[in-house]
């Protein structure tokens, strides 16, 4: 009797294990498809979002245009992380644990199979003893009861060691399978935050480079009336007003003209000598840009290697200012 109340307790040890498998890891199943559920509902949300970035791009001004698509793409860029994420959570973590239902029905199977032949242990021993306390003299009724019985508790030692083995491997590969599922689901998770979080650190800086003041001076360019408008208007007005005398000079009076003369001699000395004076200068002038040809040469060379850098240092702005979705599909051009 104590053997058989130490296998009870080995049978309602098994079918715990089995139940609270069955329970929790089903109970767990449905709630990570349901977080895979719902993923997949931030991602076409998300998607909605995208779109509607893109339309209102198109409504505003430079600055803010350039940042609500870079914005956008960028966003695009992480709802296809999101979808890889929800199909390897699919594939990695739902699929497997789906598979723990057909599981523990065969182990249900096994337990039913195993407490059929304790009962009939059982069986065989309440009729041996039925039998021994009715007609002690029968030694053919005892023998042959004596003989069940023993056929029946073999059977029952067998399935009982058949069952320790199903069991314990089936504990074995529930503990290997709950640990590289949970591996697998925090590896999906952080491969898309860290995704994600890469492609939003560039999007942020993005953001914070957009010069909102150009925008606004955009704006205000086309709501405010220009002051220039109305001073050509006054000037035309006050000019058409003055007299067209005013446009003809007075003749010179004739005591002057002895005056005229003599400053018509002494302009063309001073002219004379102004001549002589430029062809010296010139002359001068043109030995010394002689001699500093070569150094003119180097500082041009100078100024055009300071054009050459800032150029490429406005180009580099330009290209920080892309999304990282279009710097990661033209660097992927060049790689092939």
């Amino acid at each position: 009797m104590n053997n058989l109340f130490s296998r009870d307790l080995q049978v309602k040890t098994m079918e715990q294990t089995v139940v609270h498998a069955e329970k929790h890891l089903g109970e767990i199943c449905s709630l990570l498809a349901s977080y895979t559920r719902k993923t997949a509902k931030l991602r076409d949300k998300a998607d909605l979002l995208v779109a509607r970035l893109f339309d209102f791009c198109r409504t505003e001004d430079p600055e803010l245009q350039l940042g609500l698509k870079n914005l956008a793409e960028d966003l695009a860029m992480v709802q296809d992380y999101r979808q890889a994420e929800v199909e390897r959570l699919e594939t990695r973590v739902i699929r497997p644990l789906k598979a723990y239902g057909d599981i523990v029905k065969n182990k249900r199977t096994d337990l039913k199979k195993f407490n059929a032949d304790l009962k009939r242990e059982m069986k065989q021993l309440r009729q041996l003893e039925k039998i021994r306390l009715r007609d002690p003299a029968d030694r053919q009724s005892i023998s042959q009861a004596e003989v069940n019985a023993q056929k029946a508790s073999n059977n029952a030692q067998r399935s009982i060691r058949q069952l320790e083995e199903t069991i314990t491997d089936f504990q074995r590969q529930k503990l290997e399978d709950i640990k590289r599922i949970f591996t697998d689901f925090i590896t999906v998770e952080m491969l898309f935050h860290a995704k994600a979080l890469e492609v939003y650190t560039h999007t942020y800086q993005n953001l914070e480079a957009m010069d909102t003041e150009k925008d606004l001076q955009l704006f205000s360019g086309r709501i405010k009336m220009s002051d220039s408008m109305t001073g050509p208007l006054g000037t035309t007005l006050n000019s058409s007003s003055s007299s067209p005398i005013s446009h003809y000079p007075s003749p010179p009076p004739a005591s002057l003209k002895s005056q005229s003369l003599r400053s018509a001699l002494a302009s063309t000395t001073s002219q004379s000598h102004r001549q002589q004076h430029r062809r010296s200068r010139n002359t001068f002038q043109h030995q010394r840009a002689v001699e500093e040809t070569p150094e003119q040469e180097e500082e041009d060379e100078e100024e055009e290697e300071e054009e050459d850098s800032g150029s490429e240092t406005e180009d580099g702005q330009h290209t920080t200012r892309q999304s990282y979705a279009a710097q990661y599909a033209q660097m992927h051009r060049w790689q092939k």
